[in-house]
Order: C-alpha cells, then structure tokens, then sequence
C-alpha cells in the first residue's frame, strides 16, 4: 500500500512502478526451483522398500540401491564442523551397521511409510526423494516406548542413492546407548 501510495504521490514515477511489477511477475514465472513430484514412481517404492526391510533388520535392499560412497549426514545437534552437517564414516557399508545396530539397542522397531515424495527439478537440480515419517521402538535396556519423527532426504544419481540427509532428535537414541554402557 506505501508503495502504491508512494508511485501515486510522484507522477514520474508511474511507468517505473508499472514496470517493476511487471518484471516481479516476470521473475515468479521463471522459478528455477521449479518441478514435479510423485509418490507412485519406482525411486518412492524403492525407498518404501528400504525402510520396511530396515525394520526388518534386512540391509540387502542397502547394497542393491545405494552408491558404495554415499555419503550419510545425520542433522541433529553438535554434528556439524565449519557450518556444515558432518558425513558419517564409511559409505555404504557403514550406513548398513549403523542401522543394524539399532537392531542392537531397540526391539519392536517400525516406521510409517505413507508420507514419501520424489521431487525431480526441471533445471538440471536433481533428484530427491523426501521421507516424512514416525519411527517407534522399544528399548532393550531403559524399556522405553518411544516414538520420534523422522525426515530423511534420499539424493539420487541414475538409480543410486548418492547422499542421505537424515533429521531426527537423537535424545532418545543417545539415552539408549548409555543405558547400555552400563554394567
């Protein structure tokens, strides 16, 4: 409105006022974050795939449809160094005995699956599918019920998932492992 009011008030100014809406309007219909997403394509069953053979303790799926070098980030506090979210060690493999390993630490172990998206830029950007979901278990040594939300992010390269960006509050996992430290 100050502007509307602002472009009125000067009279030479009206053409430039007309023309810096044009160009804004302009500027939205050339979003380079522009793309598609779907839920039904063979990347989002892939990922359902992973997920239901995780809560199985199955890390095949692991090595069928990640890159040996993907890289892991785990988003939570005290995980980052220069401003930047940390990888985990070990590509694949390592990814596959983290995951195992909370095998070690929960029983009851499941995860919702009907909240997933793969989202392809039409810019070149990638391909991403994005996982928004609730993992529960049951912990061995404190006996806690819990259940926490999880976002996990799935970057892909051809048929391989290159990087996993996983967000989650670590709370919980962290006061597993210390009861379990115990003797």
């Amino acid at each position: 409105m100050k502007k509307l009011l602002l472009c009125m008030l000067v009279a030479t100014s009206f053409v430039a006022c007309k023309n810096e809406e044009t160009k804004k309007a302009e500027d939205a219909v050339k979003d380079k974050d522009t793309g598609t997403w779907t839920s039904l394509d063979s990347k989002t069953v892939k990922v359902r795939q992973l997920l239901e053979a995780y809560v199985k303790n199955d890390t095949s799926v692991i090595y069928e449809i990640m890159a040996d070098t993907v890289k892991v980030r785990e988003q939570f506090a005290n995980n980052q160094e220069n401003g930047k979210t940390k990888v985990d060690p070990g590509g694949r493999s390592g990814f596959a005995q983290g995951e195992q390993s909370h095998h070690l630490l929960f029983t009851d172990i499941s995860l919702t699956t009907d909240n997933m998206r793969t989202f392809v830029w039409d810019n070149g950007g990638g391909i991403i599918t994005g996982y928004w979901g609730m993992w529960s278990g049951t912990g061995r040594f404190t006996k806690n019920k819990i259940t926490v939300p999880v976002h996990i992010y799935y970057r892909w390269k051809d048929d391989k998932i290159i990087s996993i960006y996983r967000m989650f509050d670590p709370v919980t996992l962290k006061e597993e492992i210390a009861a379990s430290q115990k003797k």
